[in-house]
């Protein structure tokens, strides 16, 4: 009889599950569409980060990957509206294009040699010519 008490009783232990409104989730969503990090967010909803990473973990990275979307869909647009800055960008960045770089080097080999010979090349290591 005892066993039937406890079983109809069942206490739960520690503290009680939190609970989210939809307007404090779509709100969540907005700051993570809108790139704000996750101790930035549990600090605006007043919870912490790690409750906040196992309840909203998904959509969380469902919304900043939709902000990374939006931010190269725009990023195209103004690429291939002629904005030349924006096109340079993307070719570094996705395409791995670099600028041009020339390297002259200009050095006179001859300043190391006496008259066009090296006179201490025969003498070795710490017997130059002082």
């Amino acid at each position: 009889m005892a066993r039937k008490l406890k079983k109809e009783i069942k206490m739960k232990l520690g503290r009680p599950k939190k609970e989210f409104t939809k307007a404090k989730i779509d709100k969540i969503a907005d700051y993570a569409l809108h790139g704000c990090q996750n101790n930035t967010i549990a600090t605006l909803i007043d919870i912490p980060v790690n409750t906040l990473t196992r309840h909203f973990g998904k959509l969380l990275t469902k919304k900043r990957a939709e902000r990374k979307y939006e931010l190269r869909k725009a990023q195209d647009e103004k690429a291939l509206s002629g904005d030349t800055g924006m096109l340079c960008f993307l070719g570094k960045n996705e395409l791995g294009q670099a600028d041009k770089q020339e390297v002259v080097h200009s050095f006179d080999w001859r300043s190391l040699t006496k008259n066009g010979s090296d006179s201490n090349a025969n003498k070795g290591p710490g017997k130059a010519d002082s």
